[in-house]
């Protein structure tokens, strides 16, 4: 009899871990400062620096969301995200091209923002600057966009 609820005790030890382990909340998203009307909002929740910090406003690698400028901001629910370290960037496609427009020497031409409105200089933002942690069941954060 011991032994049994001993291995009971275990099994349920394990399983504990395991949920533990495998843990993930909702990141909620208000993108303020949008441009009411015109274009859409294309928004791009990326895991790591690698991702982040490689390729434009465009090719986001984990998750990734657009939604048309209806109002002067936009919401958008990432659920079951697992627990970690994440960043998010953003930008308003004002002429339906996918693509971030640029002007002289790279500047941005359309709206733009990264989680804690962080700023990069002479380029974007770098994912130290725009990190943050989703550690518990729902996280809400507010981007403002740049013109």
């Amino acid at each position: 009899m011991k032994l049994r609820n001993i291995w009971i005790l275990a099994a349920l030890s394990a399983s504990c871990l395991v949920a533990q382990e495998n843990k993930s909340g909702t990141v909620k998203l208000k993108v303020e400062g949008v441009l009411e009307g015109q274009g859409q909002v294309r928004i791009a929740l990326e895991k790591n620096a690698k991702d982040f910090d490689s390729g434009g406003f465009e090719t986001p690698k984990y998750l990734s969301r657009v939604e048309d400028a209806k109002d002067d901001a936009v919401s958008v629910v990432f659920p079951a995200v697992p627990y970690g370290t994440y960043a998010i960037k953003v930008f308003q496609d004002l002429d339906g091209d996918g693509k971030l427009k640029t002007g002289f020497m790279g500047a941005p031409e359309e709206p733009w923002g990264f989680s804690n409105d962080a700023t990069g200089f002479m380029g974007p933002a770098d994912f130290s600057d725009a990190k943050f942690e989703l550690d518990s069941s729902e996280l809400e954060l507010t981007i403002h966009l740049k013109k």
